[in-house]
C-alpha cells in the first residue's frame, strides 16, 4: 500500500442528496457540519447514471464503471418478455472498491449499502443495507459479515432494521414517515458506534445512509422553495419536522467525522439528485396510440378500470412466481406478433425494441432497428402536453450513448428524458390518458444531479464543480494511497492539493479481481424473501 497509512477515508453515501434541499435548510442553518464538509471542502454537482435510480447509481459508485459494464440497470432484471427477478449482489459482473482496497493489504468497512446482499466475505466488515430481505420482526442471519458480527448486534439492540415501511399513497399527508426515519436512523446510529469500536481499525469506511431519499419521495414540495407546494399551508409543520430530522443526520456525520479524524479524507456522495414528481407519462399506452405495441384480443376487450383492478388484486395477492408468469404471458395482453417496442421494468425508466433473437417473441429485424428508434424518437419530439401545449420531451439517449460494456445489450434501448425527469416514465397500458396530473402532490422523483465533496488535509475550498458517479472509487483509492484499476472513472485531480499529486502520482494499473457479485452467487433470494423485497419497493413507488 502506496502513501501514509495514517490518512483514514470515508465515503459517506447520502442517498438523494441534492442541492435543491440542501441549499434552503443550510441557510436557515440547518446541517451545520454537512454545510460546513461541503463548503470548506471541494464540492459541487455529481451526475447520476442513466437512468438516475438506487441499483445502479450505487453500483457504479462502489465499482467505478457503467452499468453496461457492471450489469445492473434497476430493481429487476430483463424485462416482460423475459423477466429474471430482483437484482441482488450476484448480478454484479464487476470488481467493487473492497475487491481492490482487499487485494492491496488495506481492509475494509462497508455499512448499509444497497445491493450489498448477502454481504461480500471481505477483509473487514460487512452490514447490508437495501434489498436485503426483511420483515418487521425478521432478517436473514447472513445480513452481516462475519456472521458473528449479527450476535452482537441482536445482543445488544434486539431487532435490527434495515429499511423502514413505507406507505406512498399515506405516507405524504402527515410527519409519521419522519417520526419512522428518525427513530430508524437513531438505531443504526448506535448500532454503527459500537460496530466501529471492534472494527474502527479499517482504513477505508463506507456508510450509506438511505432516510433523506425516502423523505424526499413524500415531501419533495414541501422542502423545495421553486415548487409551489412549498407555500402550502401543510408544508410549513412538515418542513421544520423534516429539519429536525435532517439535523439528527447531521449528527451521525459529525461521529463519522470523528471517526475519520483530523487527517482523514471525507468523501460525501449521492446516487441521484432529485426534483419535483409532475406528471407520469404512460409508454405503452403512447406506443399503443403510435401503432408500435398491439393489444391481443382478449387483451382489447378489458376495460381500463377492470384491467387496474386486476393487476393491483394479482400483484398484492398472487405468489411472485405465478404473477411473474402471468405478466410474461404476452398473448392475454399484448400481441408480440404486432409489436416493435415496449416500455421497460419501471425502475429501468426506457423502452426495449422488439428484436428478433434477443426478445422471446421478438419481430424488429436487426436492419430495421434503425428506422423503428428513428420513429420512436420523432414520435417522442412531437408530444405534446395537452395543458399546456408544450414537448415533453427534453432528450432521448440511444443505449450506446450512456451504456457501453458486454452487458449493455441486456439494457433498454432508449431512454426518454422529459422535463428534467419531472415526467416519470410507466407502463400504463389500460390508463385512461397518456399523462397522469401529480402536481398537487409533494411528491418528488430521481434526478440526474446529485452532489459530491471531498474534504480533508490540504483540500482547498472550491464549489460548482462537476463530477459523474464514476468518480467516486478512483479518487476514494488514491485519497487511500492504493494503486487503482482501469475504471470509467478518474481521479478527481481538480479537488486535489497539487503536492499530493506531485508526491504521490496516481498508479493505474490491471488487476486479477473477482467481479463483486462472485462470492453471492451461490445464495439467491428465497421465494419468500424475494416476495418481501417486491412488496417494499412497491411501497416506495419503485413497481
Amino acid at each position: 500500500m502506496q502513501g501514509s497509512k495514517s490518512n483514514k477515508v470515508l465515503l459517506l453515501g447520502l442517498d438523494g442528496a441534492t442541492l435543491p434541499i440542501l441549499r434552503p435548510a443550510f441557510a436557515a442553518g440547518h446541517m451545520p457540519v454537512l454545510n460546513r464538509l461541503l463548503s470548506e471542502g471541494a464540492s459541487g454537482i455529481l451526475a447520476s447514471t442513466v437512468p438516475p435510480y438506487t441499483p445502479p447509481g450505487w453500483t457504479s459508485i462502489f465499482t467505478g464503471v457503467n452499468p453496461g459494464k457492471h450489469g445492473v440497470f434497476g430493481f429487476t432484471v430483463g424485462n416482460v418478455q423475459r423477466p429474471g427477478g430482483l437484482v441482488r449482489l450476484s448480478h454484479v459482473k464487476s470488481p467493487a472498491i473492497w475487491n481492490v482496497a482487499n487485494a492491496q493489504g488495506a481492509a475494509v468497512g462497508l455499512f448499509n449499502i444497497p445491493l450489498t446482499f448477502p454481504p461480500p466475505p471481505i477483509e473487514g466488515f460487512v452490514i447490508s443495507g437495501m434489498l436485503t430481505p426483511e420483515e418487521k420482526t425478521w432478517l436473514p442471519d447472513d445480513f452481516t459479515y462475519p456472521r458473528s458480527l449479527r450476535d452482537r448486534i441482536s445482543q445488544r439492540f434486539g431487532h435490527y432494521e434495515i429499511d423502514i415501511e413505507v406507505d406512498y399513497k399515506r405516507d405524504w399527508r402527515s410527519t409519521e414517515i419522519i417520526d419512522r426515519l428518525t427513530n430508524n436512523l437513531s438505531l443504526k446510529r448506535r448500532v454503527l458506534n459500537d460496530v466501529l469500536q471492534q472494527y474502527g481499525s479499517v482504513p477505508i469506511l463506507f456508510v450509506v445512509l438511505e432516510a433523506l431519499d425516502r423523505l424526499l419521495h413524500m415531501h419533495y414540495k414541501f422542502l423545495d422553495p421553486n415548487c409551489e407546494l412549498f407555500h402550502d399551508s401543510a408544508a410549513r409543520p412538515i418542513r421544520e419536522h423534516a429539519w429536525a430530522f435532517l439535523d439528527h443526520m447531521d449528527r451521525v456525520i459529525s461521529d463519522l467525522e470523528n471517526w475519520a479524524g483530523p487527517n482523514g479524507f471525507i468523501v460525501t456522495m449521492s446516487d441521484h439528485g432529485f426534483g419535483p414528481k409532475d406528471k407520469m407519462l404512460n409508454v405503452d399506452l403512447a406506443l399503443r396510440e403510435w401503432g408500435l405495441l398491439r393489444m391481443s384480443r382478449r387483451g382489447s376487450m378489458i376495460s381500463p378500470t377492470a384491467a387496474r383492478r386486476i393487476v393491483r388484486l394479482a400483484r398484492e395477492k398472487l405468489p411472485r412466481a405465478l404473477w411473474e408468469r402471468i405478466r410474461s404471458y404476452g398473448g392475454d395482453v399484448i400481441d408480440w406478433s404486432r409489436t416493435k417496442a415496449f416500455m421497460g421494468p419501471y425502475s429501468q425508466q426506457g423502452i426495449f425494441l422488439n428484436i428478433e433473437r434477443r426478445e422471446p417473441f421478438g419481430i424488429v429485424t436487426p436492419s430495421s432497428v434503425g428506422e423503428t428508434r428513428a420513429e420512436i424518437i420523432e414520435r417522442f419530439q412531437q408530444l405534446r402536453d395537452p395543458d399546456d401545449g408544450h414537448a415533453v420531451l427534453d432528450h432521448i439517449h440511444l443505449r450506446e450513448e450512456v451504456l457501453q460494456g458486454p452487458h449493455a445489450q441486456h439494457s433498454p434501448d432508449l431512454f426518454p428524458i422529459c422535463r428534467a425527469y419531472s415526467y416519470e416514465l410507466t407502463s400504463g397500458l389500460h390508463r385512461p390518458s397518456l399523462f397522469e396530473d401529480w402536481r398537487h402532490l409533494p411528491h418528488g422523483f430521481h434526478h440526474m444531479d446529485g452532489v459530491f465533496g471531498i474534504h480533508g488535509p490540504g483540500i482547498s475550498a472550491k464549489t460548482d464543480l462537476h463530477a459523474n458517479v464514476y468518480d467516486i472509487t478512483p479518487t476514494a483509492l488514491y485519497l487511500a494511497g492504493l494503486k487503482l484499476p482501469p475504471t470509467d472513472g478518474r481521479v478527481l485531480v481538480e479537488c486535489l492539493p497539487s503536492k499530493m499529486l506531485s508526491d504521490r502520482p496516481i498508479i493505474t494499473e490491471k488487476m486479477d479481481l473477482p467481479d463483486a457479485g462472485l462470492a453471492a452467487a451461490g445464495r439467491p433470494y428465497s421465494p419468500d424473501e424475494e416476495r418481501e423485497i417486491e412488496r417494499s419497493l412497491r411501497n416506495l413507488g419503485y413497481l
